[in-house]
């Protein structure tokens, strides 16, 4: 067991924003434990590792409780902490809600809303004897607006934002913050796919869609994934002492227009 070092559990860290905020908090000195269903996530730990950092990177599914416990009692072994947890496994769903499967309904639920469940129920108690700790969850924007086939998707990111807020107060007693971030359009293979979807559903191209999708952005791009982990980052460390019970918008105006 080493405890000489903070430690920051990131799910979904096999690629997009989870993968940047792993190779973030290594860089600034935190031993990083990655979750993840996709293999990739042992390439990126192996990188991190080859680039000197402290990484480990065990194979889990948000939406099983067996695993997450399992993962959390490995991260414990290991470290005897937990400093940050960063919620950020999430699937999407493009479609319109009348032609969406309950199965599907249960999956995008249980991954997106359940993932963090899970890993706040198996974490906090850890925390608690810390008394000490920062969450950082996943909103999105689509949690803030109305995105034509995406209300489901926006339905889960709004609980999220609004289970970040009650979690706030329930934890301050024992001084373990809780916030959320809200990326707008982020370079992303999930966002990708989503572009894809639309270009084959309208008859646009890749381009001509993307285009579209970044105009959304004040400054017409899309962010790079290490644009929401410094955002992460931030929340997550003591320069965001005060700060608890916040949603962090970090959509390059989205909402604002």
């Amino acid at each position: 067991m080493s405890v000489s070092k903070n430690v920051a559990v990131v799910t979904g860290a096999a690629n997009g924003i989870g993968e940047a905020v792993a190779r973030l908090f290594s860089r600034k000195g935190y031993a990083v434990a990655i979750l993840d269903i996709a293999d990739r996530g042992k390439q990126v730990s192996d990188e991190i590792k080859a680039g000197g950092g402290d990484c480990v990177f065990w194979k889990c599914d948000v939406a099983s409780e067996k695993e997450v416990a399992s993962s959390v009692e490995k991260i414990m072994h290991m470290h005897g902490r937990i400093d940050v947890l960063n919620n950020n496994a999430g699937i999407v769903l493009v479609r319109p809600l009348d032609e969406i499967r309950w199965e599907e309904f249960q999956r995008i639920v249980d991954v997106n809303l359940g993932g963090i469940f899970l890993f706040c129920k198996h974490v906090i108690p850890v925390m608690k004897k810390q008394k000490s700790g920062s969450i950082v969850n996943m909103g999105s924007v689509s949690g803030h607006v109305g995105q034509i086939d995406h209300s489901l998707y926006g339905a889960t990111k709004g609980a999220v934002i609004a289970l970040t807020r009650a979690l706030a107060w329930e934890l301050a007693p024992w001084n373990i913050r809780v916030n959320s971030v809200s990326p707008g359009s982020v370079d992303t293979p999930m966002l990708r796919s989503d572009i894809r979807i639309e270009s084959d559903k309208t008859g646009k191209s890749f381009e001509e869609v993307k285009k579209l999708r970044e105009a959304e952005q004040a400054f017409k791009r899309w962010a790079d994934p290490s644009e929401i982990a410094e955002s992460i980052y931030f929340l997550a460390g003591d320069s965001a002492s005060f700060i608890t019970g916040t949603d962090l918008l970090v959509d390059c105006g989205w909402v604002a227009k």
